[in-house]
C-alpha cells in the first residue's frame, strides 16, 4: 500500500498517451537507462529504475501477477494486501523482534546515523506522477508497489553491502532473482552494463566479472526455489535470518566489499547519496551480518 507521504496523483483516464503495462516502450526504456547510467547514485538515477523496468518489461510484470493468482501464497498476498511499507517503516516493532531475526537485522542495518529512510527511495516511484499515469489492473499496481520495498531486505538476505561494489553485485542478483533475465542478456541491460563496464574494483576485472556471474547465479537459484512475488515477507520478519535464507534458497556472500573501490574516482563520488536537503554517508558495511 502507498505510504501517506506519497498521496496518489490521479491520472487523466481520457489521456490516450498514458502508458499501459500491457505494452512495451523500448525507446523510453533506453532513454531511462541512459539517464540512470549517467548518474546512478542520485535521486534522479534512482527514479529511473522503475521506469526502465516498466517500460521494458511491463508485459512480463503482468504475467508475473497472473501467475501469483495460481500460487497459494501469491493468492493469499493479493487477497490480504498486507502493507509491507508499514512493517519496514516501523523501527520500534522491528527493534522488538528477536535477536538474529530478519526483521531485527533489517532494523540494525537501517538504523545508521544520517541514514536515508527506505521510503525515500521506494517512494520515488510516486514523486512526479509517473506511476499513477500507468494503466494497469489493481492487482498489478499493488504487486509493483509492494516490490519497491524489497531492495534493502535483499541486502540483508544476500550479504551484499551498500557500498558501490556491493550494489553492483546485488544488481546482478536481482536481475536473476526478480526478473529471471539470463546472464547473457542481463549484461546488456542498462543496469547490467553499469557494474560490468564502469566499476573497476581492486580485486581485478576477471574476478569481478566472475563475481557478477556468481551473483546472478545465486539470484537465479533462489528464484527457482521460490520467486520473490510469492513470498509473504511480513511473516518472515520475526523468524531467524539463517532459517529464512535456507527456506528461500539464498546463499549469503561473505566478503567485505566496502574498500574495493576506495581508489576509484567513481567509488569516491558515490560515497554519498544526495537528496534534497540530505546527504547520506553510505555505511561501509552492513553491521548485522547474522549467519
Amino acid at each position: 500500500m502507498r505510504p501517506i507521504l506519497f498521496p496518489r496523483q490521479h491520472a487523466d483516464i481520457n489521456n490516450l498517451s498514458n502508458p499501459n503495462l500491457a505494452r512495451r516502450y523500448p525507446l523510453r526504456a533506453l532513454a531511462a537507462g541512459a539517464r540512470w547510467l549517467s548518474n546512478p547514485v542520485s535521486e534522479g538515477g534512482a527514479k529511473q529504475v522503475p521506469r526502465i523496468l516498466m517500460y521494458a518489461t511491463g508485459p512480463e510484470m503482468l504475467e508475473e501477477v497472473q501467475r501469483m493468482c495460481t500460487h497459494p501464497t501469491g493468492r493469499r498476498i493479493l487477497a490480504d494486501r498486507p502493507d509491507l511499507a508499514a512493517f519496514l517503516a516501523n523501527p520500534s516493532a522491528l527493534a522488538s523482534m528477536p535477536q538474529g531475526s530478519l526483521g531485527r537485522a533489517f532494523h540494525d542495518a537501517m538504523n545508521v546515523e544520517g541514514g536515508v529512510p527506505g521510503y525515500m527511495l521506494a517512494g520515488l516511484i510516486y514523486s512526479d506522477g509517473f506511476f499513477d499515469s500507468y494503466e494497469m489492473p489493481d492487482d498489478a499496481r499493488y504487486a509493483i508497489e509492494r516490490s519497491r520495498w524489497l531492495h534493502d531486505l535483499f541486502h540483508i538476505l544476500t550479504g551484499y553491502g551498500t557500498d558501490l561494489a556491493g550494489e553492483g553485485l546485488q544488481i546482478y542478483f536481482e536481475l536473476g532473482y526478480r526478473q529471471a533475465i539470463p546472464f547473457r542478456y542481463a549484461a546488456l541491460t542498462p543496469q547490467g552494463l553499469g557494474p560490468l563496464l564502469f566499476l573497476r574494483p581492486h580485486v581485478g576485472q576477471r574476478r569481478w566479472r566472475a563475481l557478477l556471474r556468481e551473483a546472478h547465479a545465486r539470484g537465479t537459484a533462489a528464484r527457482q526455489s521460490l520467486p520473490p512475488m510469492y513470498v509473504y515477507w511480513e511473516e518472515l520478519l520475526p523468524r531467524p535470518l539463517a532459517q529464512v535464507r535456507e527456506e528461500l534458497g539464498i546463499v549469503p556472500f561473505g566478503e567485505d566489499t566496502s574498500d574495493w573501490l576506495a581508489k576509484s574516482w567513481l567509488g569516491r563520488r558515490a560515497a554519498t547519496l544526495r537528496f534534497p536537503g540530505r546527504t547520506r554517508a553510505r555505511p561501509k558495511r552492513r553491521s548485522s551480518r547474522v549467519a
